[in-house]
Protein backbone atom coordinates (compact mmCIF):
# COMPACT_ATOMS: atom_id res chain seq x y z
CA UNK A 1 0.00 0.00 0.00
CA UNK A 2 2.43 3.05 -1.37
CA UNK A 3 -0.04 5.22 -1.14
CA UNK A 4 -1.57 4.91 2.21
CA UNK A 5 0.55 6.37 4.27
CA UNK A 6 1.04 9.51 2.09
CA UNK A 7 -3.25 9.76 2.15
CA UNK A 8 -3.32 9.53 5.74
CA UNK A 9 -0.46 12.11 6.27
CA UNK A 10 -3.34 13.86 3.41
CA UNK A 11 -5.58 13.94 5.24
CA UNK A 12 -4.19 14.71 8.94
CA UNK A 13 -3.40 17.97 7.02
CA UNK A 14 -6.69 19.06 5.48
CA UNK A 15 -8.20 21.74 7.08
CA UNK A 16 -8.17 21.52 11.28
CA UNK A 17 -8.43 17.74 11.05
CA UNK A 18 -4.86 17.50 13.11
CA UNK A 19 -6.48 19.69 15.82
CA UNK A 20 -9.19 16.96 16.38
CA UNK A 21 -6.51 13.55 16.41
CA UNK A 22 -5.10 12.72 19.30
CA UNK A 23 -3.04 9.54 18.61
CA UNK A 24 -2.55 8.44 21.92
CA UNK A 25 -5.92 8.53 22.84
CA UNK A 26 -6.96 6.39 19.58
CA UNK A 27 -3.98 3.73 20.24
CA UNK A 28 -4.87 3.52 24.16
CA UNK A 29 -8.31 3.04 23.47
CA UNK A 30 -7.90 0.49 20.39
CA UNK A 31 -5.60 -1.60 22.50
CA UNK A 32 -7.28 -1.64 26.23
CA UNK A 33 -10.74 -1.54 25.04
CA UNK A 34 -10.47 -4.67 22.37
CA UNK A 35 -9.77 -7.48 24.89
CA UNK A 36 -9.95 -10.41 22.68
CA UNK A 37 -7.45 -9.13 20.53
CA UNK A 38 -5.12 -7.53 23.50
CA UNK A 39 -6.04 -9.60 26.44
CA UNK A 40 -2.99 -7.98 28.23
CA UNK A 41 -3.89 -4.83 27.34
CA UNK A 42 -0.05 -3.42 26.73
CA UNK A 43 -0.12 -0.37 25.08
CA UNK A 44 3.00 -0.59 22.71
CA UNK A 45 4.99 2.81 22.75
CA UNK A 46 6.07 3.43 19.49
CA UNK A 47 6.25 4.31 15.94
CA UNK A 48 6.31 8.26 16.50
CA UNK A 49 5.42 9.30 13.63
CA UNK A 50 5.04 12.66 12.30
CA UNK A 51 1.62 13.14 10.70
CA UNK A 52 2.70 16.66 9.45
CA UNK A 53 5.43 15.88 7.27
CA UNK A 54 4.92 16.47 3.39
CA UNK A 55 2.42 14.09 2.48
CA UNK A 56 3.90 14.06 -1.55
CA UNK A 57 0.81 13.13 -2.69
CA UNK A 58 1.58 14.62 -6.47
CA UNK A 59 4.51 12.96 -6.73
CA UNK A 60 3.52 9.10 -5.77
CA UNK A 61 0.23 9.47 -8.35
CA UNK A 62 2.74 9.77 -11.11
CA UNK A 63 5.28 7.13 -10.08
CA UNK A 64 3.62 3.92 -10.54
Amino acid sequence: YPNLFGFIRELYQTGNISETVDIDEIKKHYYQSHVHINPTRIIPQGPEIDYSQPHQRDIQKYEQ
